[in-house]
């Protein structure tokens, strides 16, 4: 097993349980239906007593065909095991009498549970979904929107889980699926920060006389590539590089360093990415 390897199974186990404890400690005793097939096996288990992690393992099965499909073999392995993993332990959980936090014990539980139930499960999901995997239910179709349509990951949970939301009305009624949107919203937001802070990133874009000192420079001592873009002053006319370099948040201050110390008249402007894929970054596979 590579380290790599290991590193993704780790942090993919330690995501599922979390996702699980916030299912067994928040959601399941107060019917908060935050979408998914979590949402929907809290209906069932609520109706019919039917056990949450069966029945989540059970609703998988076709989306993980689906997933195998779409996403390639490798992301299908990992889902599997988060998925029967976070299954596995949302009925053990339960079965060991998990501590449970009860809404109606104090004053605005259930907005408490709302929001610190979708942190730990935004918490938990962003990690399996930041090594390419996924717990299941709509986290598969969350990851297909942003492949294909555009999407965030947390925005595409967000659309396919309200959907999903809906269903409660029927049977909790509109209040209890009020305080469900709420934890969809702030799971999507931890798992939006969870992706892309970790790997934060950053483009610069630096217009100087000394752009070629500063190129050598970034790649010797910051071991970056950069790209030199043909650009004219709109003001002076003259035929001037842009430098261009993707670096991570925390390599800026070096960036400046650099920048000031080479030539303290440049030009600089630090632009936020979404993802960048490459060399020193994420793997485009």
């Amino acid at each position: 097993m590579t380290r790599k390897t290991f590193m993704d199974y780790s942090l993919i186990t330690v995501g599922s349980i979390l996702t699980a404890m916030s299912i067994v400690s928040f959601m399941v005793p107060n019917n908060i239906i935050a979408g998914g097939v979590s949402g929907l096996a809290i209906i069932v288990y609520r109706v019919f007593g039917l056990w949450v992690g069966a029945q989540m393992f059970v609703y998988n099965i076709v989306l993980f065909l689906l997933a195998f499909v779409t996403l390639g073999v490798g992301f299908g392995m990992k889902s599997i095991y988060s998925a029967v993993l976070m299954s596995l332990s949302v009925d053990l959980l339960q079965k060991l009498s998990f501590p449970v936090f009860d809404a109606s014990s104090t004053q605005d539980g259930f907005l408490l549970v709302a929001i610190y139930g979708g942190v730990i499960a935004g918490a938990g999901m962003g990690l399996v979904l930041w090594r390419g995997a996924s717990t299941g239910g709509t986290d598969i179709v969350a990851m297909i929107l942003s492949k294909y349509v555009g999407f965030s990951t947390g925005t595409g949970l967000l659309i396919s889980d309200s959907l999903i939301t809906l269903l409660a009305v029927v049977v909790f009624g509109p209040i209890a699926a009020m305080y469900g949107i709420i934890t969809i919203f702030t799971t999507s937001k931890t798992i939006d920060g969870i992706i892309e802070g970790i790997g934060n990133t950053r483009t610069a874009f630096v217009i100087s006389k000394e752009s070629e000192a500063i190129k050598e420079k970034v790649i010797n001592e910051m071991e970056r590539g950069t790209t030199i873009i043909k650009a004219t002053g709109g003001f002076s006319g003259e035929d001037r590089p842009v430098l261009m370099v993707s670096i991570r948040r925390r390599e800026i201050g070096q960036l400046r360093h650099i920048v000031k110390t080479t030539d303290r008249r440049a030009f600089v402007v630090v632009v936020n990415n979404s993802e960048v894929f490459g060399e020193g970054f994420k793997d485009l596979s």
